[in-house]
């Protein structure tokens, strides 16, 4: 995990950080309009039309359990390569592009096999901030992700 560069966004007050490499694109959320579908698990928010391509947009604060809280004018969608897709998260607001040496990294806390939380790679330590640090692929590829693909909307 070694001298890798994130792009660090917050959520709720706190810093987190997803390897540069996974992002496609960062977005305004106000300039577009989230299509809310019904029957998909509470983490996908819904989905947007981005260049004439279904884009499945995940609500993060409800991926970490936080308080509930509506897209702001200054929310971003990080735009990620997962596989063959590109999927969106919500976040408050990007912040900064980070790169991180071997010294200023922690390995991820080592909690409680009944958590699922696979998707924390470490902490970066800048300064006195600490950024969490996200693995792109677990955070999208858990229970209630399923295959988004068209067909599901014919399913529905």
């Amino acid at each position: 995990m070694a001298n890798i560069q994130l792009v660090v966004f917050e959520i709720n007050g706190s810093e987190y950080g997803i390897d540069a490499l996974a992002v496609n694109g960062i977005l305004r959320s106000k300039k577009f309009k989230v299509q809310k579908i019904p029957g998909v698990p509470e983490v996908i928010e819904g989905m947007i039309n981005l260049r004439g391509q279904v884009n499945y947009i995940y609500n993060l604060r409800t991926k970490f359990g936080l308080k509930e809280a509506a897209i702001e004018d200054e929310s971003k969608f990080i735009m990620l390569n997962i596989g063959s897709r590109v999927v969106g998260c919500i976040v408050d607001e990007v912040t900064d592009i980070v790169r991180f040496d071997d010294a200023e990294l922690e390995p991820a806390p080592n909690l409680s096999a009944s958590h699922n939380m696979k998707y924390l790679k470490g902490i970066g330590k800048v300064e006195d901030r600490m950024i969490i640090i996200l693995d792109p692929l677990e955070l999208l590829s858990t229970d209630e992700t399923l295959d988004l693909s068209p067909d599901l909307l014919r399913n529905c």
